[in-house]
């Protein structure tokens, strides 16, 4: 029997911020205001309560934030009580930077992609979180790029679990992104190439698993991440393909990675054609997936993100 280990990351980002393109000067909190009731609408769903699903927030810690408030710290400053809530809850805490600049004729700020200027952000940045008590195990890029230097940063500053990889997807020109050929699956990062596995090595790469989306304005379905916000019905269709419903070998450690934003939880903004904005749906779409493994004869459980790193190691012969 194959077991499968799925994370319900939720990446602490303003809202607006993501959609066709994105919104980098964006900083309004009211989603991150109201996802706060999410642990509790999880403990209490009659469908996913059994489940126990703990959440891996991706919180938000960057230059942005220090030019704008004052301190890089900002989020976990300011909902400190929430915080220590959820951890207590068995949630985890993970580090999420929006690598960005202010941009020099006032306009939106820019993304930092020069290899040696972001991994300097990256180091500055990690000296701000020793402020704070969060040893963060886990790590996602702001806007889902990785190049091998900041990659190999992230690893040397002792993060042993990486979450910004999008198999398949790639960006326009001038921007980063690029997940051509990276498998849909958990890997060790090859040394020259990181979108293709290599050697084993102390940071594993936990992909936000993708799958084919159809929204109703689509001609057809389009790769997208597991997002467990979309309406039910559309969810749905995507289950019905999905991947974890195949045969495994017996020991296997399978591992999908959902994620989802805190606006596209929020009910004040009412539903559009993709997203249900309403935590009863996430529900209802967690207890799908939950219940389609199972019927494909596979054990399910939800772990955080840095637990599903050290189970796949060990599955692998790999030390933590």
């Amino acid at each position: 029997m194959a077991e499968h280990l799925i994370c319900l990351t939720v990446d602490t980002d303003p809202d607006g911020l993501s959609g066709p393109t994105a919104d980098r000067s964006a900083l309004c909190w009211e989603g991150l205001q109201h996802v706060q009731r999410l642990p509790d609408r999880l403990d209490e769903d009659r469908d996913v309560a059994r489940l126990r699903v703990p959440v891996t927030w991706f919180v938000r810690v960057d230059g942005q934030l220090r030019d704008v408030y004052g301190s890089s710290l900002y989020l976990l400053e300011s909902f400190a009580a929430f915080w220590d809530k959820v951890t207590r809850r068995g949630d985890e805490l993970a580090w999420h930077p929006h690598l960005y600049r202010r941009s020099p004729n006032g306009g939106p700020p820019e993304l930092i992609t020069d290899p040696a200027a972001a991994c300097d952000e990256l180091e500055g940045l990690w000296q701000d979180l020793a402020r704070w008590p969060l040893a963060a195990a886990s790590f996602r890029n702001g806007e889902g790029w990785h190049v091998p230097a900041t990659l190999c940063k992230v690893e040397q500053l002792g993060i042993r679990c990486d979450s910004t990889a999008i198999p398949g997807r790639v960006a326009g020109t001038g921007h980063p992104l690029d997940w051509a050929g990276t498998p849909n699956e958990p890997y060790f990062p090859g040394a020259e190439d990181i979108r293709r596995p290599g050697a084993a090595r102390p940071l594993v790469e936990l992909p936000m698993n993708t799958w084919y989306v159809r929204a109703p304005y689509d001609a057809q379905a389009r790769l997208r991440y597991m997002d467990p916000a979309v309406h039910a019905h559309i969810f749905s269709e995507s289950l019905a393909a999905w991947p974890g419903t195949r045969p495994a070998a017996a020991g296997d450690v399978c591992v999908w990675v959902l994620i989802c934003h805190p606006d596209e939880l929020l009910q004040d903004r009412g539903a559009d054609a993709l997203y249900g904005r309403s935590p009863d749906t996430l529900c209802r779409n967690l207890a799908s997936l939950a219940e389609r493994a199972g019927q494909a004869g596979h054990a399910c459980r939800f772990v955080t993100l840095s637990e599903a790193g050290r189970r796949w190691r060990e599955s692998r012969g790999s030390g933590a």
